[in-house]
């Protein structure tokens, strides 16, 4: 089967690739609906294969809250499609309004999911996120 073409970028999605430090940047530009959350996620595996990147800072900010059944989705069914696709554990810093977190969770992240599939974490800060993404890369190359 010929390799497919990356669908084109949802216009409520940005995708920005920070080489230097190996991490696929995501950042919505509005609110979206269940249907465009799990087409934003599609995209961005896409995204992620072409340049086989397995961290990831997920910018929650702009997309609006996401229900129960929407965080489910992305753990218990989209989780397991990354790592199988990406070929290894994916790590991702989810980055959310600062309110929602604590003061020292902000910077070094709350744990959300760590098993053999995948390490996620909340962060309020983008500091603190590629902080983290940058030591697991080192931890995951040893």
């Amino acid at each position: 089967m010929p390799a497919s073409v990356p669908a084109p970028t949802p216009e409520f999605l940005e995708f920005q690739r920070r080489d230097e430090q190996g991490v696929l940047v995501v950042r919505w530009t509005r609110p979206v609906s269940p249907l465009e959350l799990q087409q934003s996620y599609a995209a961005t595996l896409a995204q992620a294969q072409a340049t086989r990147t397995r961290f990831w800072l997920v910018d929650l900010r702009g997309r609006g809250s996401a229900s129960e059944d929407d965080t489910h989705w992305v753990l218990s069914e989209f989780v397991p499609q990354a790592f199988k696709k990406l070929k290894g554990r994916v790590y991702w810093a989810f980055l959310v309004p600062a309110g929602q977190l604590g003061p020292e969770e902000q910077q070094a992240g709350s744990p959300m999911v760590m098993n053999e599939m995948a390490h996620v974490r909340l962060f309020g800060t983008e500091e603190g996120a590629l902080h983290w993404l940058t030591g697991r890369q080192h931890h995951d190359s040893v």
